[in-house]
């Protein structure tokens, strides 16, 4: 890729940034996590507190405003706390709910959820999205907390990350009051002076 083109990109993803600095609940990190499944397999190590568990079958994850879909989730905790979970579907998805009120969606073959790094990262057909605001790629890094991106193309993407931002919304032209012109009351002229009450000369 020439200097231009790096150049050229990172301004997009600088402009995608900004865009999408309201995206995340701030209290989502602090919420519990809960999970649902057709089918559960969960193996637990006493020695080390930790376990796996590999859910199956409509699989939802959710924690706050965060949602995920998924066929198969593979979630590895740690003192009872859900570390990190790695995701497939068909695909898989996301979505999350701003500080404004507006959801951010995102889908990929596979996502990787890290709670105690508040990131995901979508690889697969990646595609994220709020609003008229679109990028996708091969692999997209999103940060809950700090609402950072980082895009990657690939094969799935032609090797390209394509990122597309709204128009900024045109102000219409003030508009000048138009004044109305008063007409005159037509002019009657007097009666001559020949002229008798009855009208007749």
């Amino acid at each position: 890729m020439s200097r231009r083109n790096k150049s050229r990109c990172l301004l997009l993803v600088c402009a995608w940034c900004i865009a999408t600095s309201a995206w995340a609940l701030k209290s989502d990190g602090s919420q519990p996590i809960h999970v649902q499944a057709d089918h559960v397999d969960f193996q637990n190590d006493t020695s080390k507190n930790s376990g796996t568990g590999i859910y199956s079958g409509h699989v939802v994850i959710t924690q706050g405003s965060i949602r995920i879909t998924a066929d198969r989730a593979v979630l590895l905790t740690q003192d009872n706390q859900v570390q990190s979970a790695d995701i497939t579907g068909a695909p898989a998805t996301f979505q999350q709910r701003a500080d404004n009120g507006l959801l951010s969606h995102g889908m990929a073959s596979e996502i990787i959820y890290s709670a105690d790094k508040n990131l995901i990262v979508l690889r697969g057909n990646a595609l994220v999205q709020q609003g008229e605001r679109q990028m996708t790629g091969d692999k997209i890094k999103y940060n809950t907390r700090t609402q950072h991106v980082v895009a990657i193309g690939g094969e799935s993407s032609g090797g390209r990350v394509n990122i597309t931002l709204p128009p900024k919304a045109a102000t219409a032209a003030p508009q000048t009051k138009k004044h109305k012109h008063k007409q005159k009351p037509p002019v009657i002229p007097p009666p001559s002076a020949g002229a008798s009450q009855n009208g007749i000369a």
